[in-house]
């Protein structure tokens, strides 16, 4: 369970940094306890009518984070049910941003709306969600899967990432989530350690120096299907990875017969 403003707001800076932010703007706006003098944030987050959909306080339940295992080592935790749904606010504050700054921070925040997610495995899809927007200059969740690739093409350009929507459909969201969950390294593919070590690992790494995986997943829904949203982080120097690193795990997803690694392969090459 993540629906909390701590939360989100480390998902804005996230985003913030990816899209190309630097440190001294990223103080300005969302403040900073290490500059001097201490800069106060001008966002404030809040959360606020949190429930199950229908009015009621919000379900929890076992949820497995690995969807594509079963019992044990589909490693289930304790999540929101699906259906879940909260207010999020942002306020200025502090005499408020400035043109420039309100206008990066509603790219920032678009951006963690159209390619983000909240809480555990993130990266894996964990967390996705759908959004309307509550105030009349707010912004809209495209309906449709040309005008959510013509937002995605808006938003990230220029950016260090290469975000794209992928073209294969699926009838529900576990189903999505099951094919960006089941790729390789663990237990489960030892033998591909070595080729995922060429590739500076490209799908994170736990053992031998925790690493975040710099190719991303989210889950939304568009008409009646769901589609996946997968995000590479070109930042060789935040993630140690070269850009040839991405078309490698595609290519070697696809050779094991990974439907994730045909379905980013359909789009990527």
């Amino acid at each position: 369970p993540e629906i909390r403003p701590p939360s989100i707001r480390g998902q804005l800076h996230w985003w913030f940094r990816a899209l190309g932010g630097t440190a001294r703007d990223e103080d300005a706006i969302f403040g900073s306890v290490h500059s001097q003098p201490v800069l106060a944030s001008k966002i404030v987050v809040r959360v606020s009518g949190a429930n199950d959909g229908n009015g009621s306080s919000p379900q929890k339940a076992e949820i497995n984070t690995l969807p594509h295992k079963r019992g044990g080592e589909a490693s289930p935790k304790w999540a929101f049910k699906p259906g879940t749904t909260f207010d999020l606010h942002l306020l200025e504050r502090l005499g408020g941003l400035t043109d420039d700054q309100r206008q990066t921070c509603r790219r920032t925040l678009e951006a963690w709306l159209l390619a983000g997610t909240l809480g555990l495995r993130a990266t894996r899809a964990g967390g996705s969600f759908i959004w309307h927007s509550l105030a009349d200059d707010g912004i809209p969740m495209p309906g449709d899967v040309p005008a959510y690739s013509d937002r995605l093409t808006a938003v990230f350009n220029g950016a260090p990432l290469r975000v794209m929507l992928l073209k294969k459909s699926f009838s529900n969201a576990e189903a999505a989530r099951h094919c960006v969950s089941d790729t390789l390294g663990g237990r489960d593919y030892p033998q591909d350690t070595n080729h995922l070590a060429r590739l500076r690992d490209p799908l994170g790494r736990v053992f031998g120096g925790r690493k975040t995986s710099p190719l991303r997943f989210r889950i939304v829904k568009l008409g009646s299907g769901f589609h996946i949203v997968a995000t590479w982080d070109d930042r060789s120097a935040v993630t140690g990875n070269q850009p040839g690193d991405l078309k490698g795990i595609i290519d070697l997803l696809a050779n094991r017969e990974k439907p994730v690694g045909d379905a980013l392969r359909d789009i990527c090459v």
